[in-house]
């Protein structure tokens, strides 16, 4: 699927899977579509999948509206609409969960359930790496370094850092500090009680971004279920796609039987 037109503007979709609920899947802050590739052919034999590149990134351009949490979770709706889905399952991935947990606010009727991976019901940024992205390059580069070296388990394999390490580097780093902004701002503890949605948090055991307990403060706001990962840090989808493509599939199975999703 090429770039979709909505009402905010253009956004890149890749799309695979005919049968089954419609999942749109939302990246984190800094990434792209490209961070699903390794899930999206298992997802798709349960689901129709919508991998999406927010405003920006990937193959998205650039919309012009102010980078928040509100106005992605816009986009997501927005594209929602302009595809004519009916209710969707929503994937997100750390700023992506906080996305989908904004869009279940906001727009409940389009979701049919969440899937929070990596992600909390706050987010919060250390100071130093948004003091470093808003320097010079010496010190963006050096705010990257930082963030790359939180991102994975101490178990993980070493390239999955250099390839993430590229691609801040190759992103206007405009974006990548307007995203993590956008997280640091982010607190929705106080709606949590209001979202009724079937929900699935995953975090991974040694995720330092998203720790454990703040994957469990929001399963516990949510009243769902809590997912850890062993040996596993951030950026699930790349540590162990085998492992989380399981849990999904099944979670999605699961809950498209019990909600009956067309």
């Amino acid at each position: 699927m090429p770039l979709v037109t909505t009402t905010i503007g253009d956004l890149f979709v890749m799309r695979r899977g005919q049968s089954g609920p419609p999942l749109i899947c939302i990246h984190g802050a800094g990434g792209s579509s490209r961070h699903w590739g390794l899930v999206i052919e298992p997802l798709a034999t349960v689901a129709q999948v919508y991998a999406v590149d927010l405003p920006g990134h990937g193959r998205s351009p650039v919309t012009g509206d102010p980078v928040t949490i509100t106005n992605y979770a816009q986009a997501i709706s927005a594209l929602h609409t302009a595809l004519g889905l009916p209710p969707a399952i929503v994937l997100g991935h750390s700023m992506g969960g906080a996305i989908a947990l904004q869009l279940a606010v906001d727009a409940p009727q389009m979701v049919a359930g969440l899937g929070l991976i990596g992600s909390a019901a706050r987010l919060r940024v250390a100071p130093t790496i948004l003091a470093g992205l808003a320097g010079d390059a010496v010190a963006r580069q050096e705010a990257i370094a930082l963030l790359v070296n939180q991102l994975f388990s101490p178990t993980a394999d070493p390239a999955l850092a250099a390839e993430a390490a590229a691609e801040y580097t190759a992103l206007d780093p405009a974006i990548l500090l307007a995203d993590l902004q956008a997280c640091d701002g982010f607190d929705i503890r106080p709606q949590l009680a209001a979202i009724c949605c079937p929900a699935l948090v995953v975090t991974g055991a040694d995720d330092t971004l998203t720790p454990p307990k703040l994957g469990a403060e929001l399963a516990t706001g949510l009243g769902v279920e809590h997912r850890l990962l062993t040996n596993v840090g951030h950026m699930p989808m790349l540590e162990t796609p085998s492992q989380l493509s399981q849990l999904l599939r099944s979670w999605i199975k699961a809950l498209a039987e019990e909600e009956s999703l067309a």
